[in-house]
């Protein structure tokens, strides 16, 4: 036997009971994300203890500090599965950008350090009783320091553009990097099953599989009532798409610098009232005419 698979059968005996199963069920296998997904390690905080597990200003606010590394409607891997205390974490394509080891800085030094010169003249300056010696030593210095000042100008011109370089490196590899769910607040999470966390994440994640590909396991019997228009997460794109222009009740900027606003629908059969953040539909009511 191995030492690989030795370490390997180790590591497995360490885990929950639970755990190996959600991974025997999740990992290396294909979903269908059904929102986008922002670019960080952070990913997606869904709040079990609320009625509404999603806060979706807190969402809005990711993608937009972090871009979208998996848009919706694309295929991706579930990477890596880890049950905590009352955590879950479900990691698609790598996790997100932002784990142990990547690199996240963009900030370029651009200090100069005292020469041995100008450390030299600071401490002769100090001893120095004589007046005239005194002060061609007090000018020699602030000929050293202003070449210094000079040095740290150019350093800052040319920091100026590696750091956008470097910027434009990173928001790359964001988008490239994957994200994940976080399911927080998880009562009983070492006992969660299969059918358990998608019926958590049926909003979504599509775990169907894609088109010729197997389903993950069995989903179970979902009953819902949500209508079939609309869901949450659409864009007003998407929603105007279905209903028409709509009517704009109010619009407002937190300090956050959210966007929230409320619409009205109004379609041959139905009166639709929407809140959207930052173009994404949030929460609504549709109630027949």
């Amino acid at each position: 036997m191995t030492v690989r698979l030795i370490l390997g059968l180790l590591a497995g005996m360490a885990l929950p009971a639970n755990e190996l199963e959600l991974r025997r069920a999740f990992v290396g296998k294909q979903v269908i994300l059904r929102i986008d997904m922002p670019g960080t390690q952070s990913g997606v905080d869904l709040h079990l203890d609320r009625d509404e597990p999603m806060d979706w200003k807190q969402y809005s606010q990711r993608i937009k500090n972090f871009g979208v590394s998996i848009p919706k409607g694309r295929a991706s891997l579930v990477t890596s599965l880890v049950v905590k205390k009352d955590l879950i974490e479900i990691q698609f394509d790598g996790g997100g950008f932002g784990t142990f080891g990547d690199d996240t800085s963009t900030a370029i030094s651009t200090s100069v350090s005292k020469s041995s010169h100008e450390r030299s003249l600071e401490r002769d300056i100090r001893d120095e009783k004589d007046p005239g010696r005194r002060r061609r030593l007090e000018s020699a210095l602030s000929s050293e320091r202003s070449r210094r000042d000079r040095e740290e100008a150019q350093l800052r011109v040319m920091a100026e553009t590696a750091s956008a370089i470097k910027r434009q490196e990173v928001m790359e590899k964001r988008l490239r990097g994957g994200s994940r769910f976080n399911l927080r607040r998880v009562v009983g999470a070492m006992d969660v099953s299969p059918n358990q966390m998608m019926d958590w994440l049926r909003e979504y994640v599509d775990f169907s599989g894609q088109t010729g590909g197997r389903p993950l396991v069995a989903p179970a019997p979902v009953s819902r009532n949500d209508g079939p228009l609309l869901r949450r997460g659409m864009t007003m794109e998407e929603v105007q798409g279905k209903l028409g222009r709509g009517k704009l009740l109010s619009e407002a900027v937190g300090a956050d610098g959210i966007l929230t606003q409320q619409w009205e629908f109004v379609t041959a059969e139905h009166v639709v009232n929407l809140t959207a953040v930052e173009g994404l539909v949030v929460k609504y009511s549709m109630n027949a005419r």
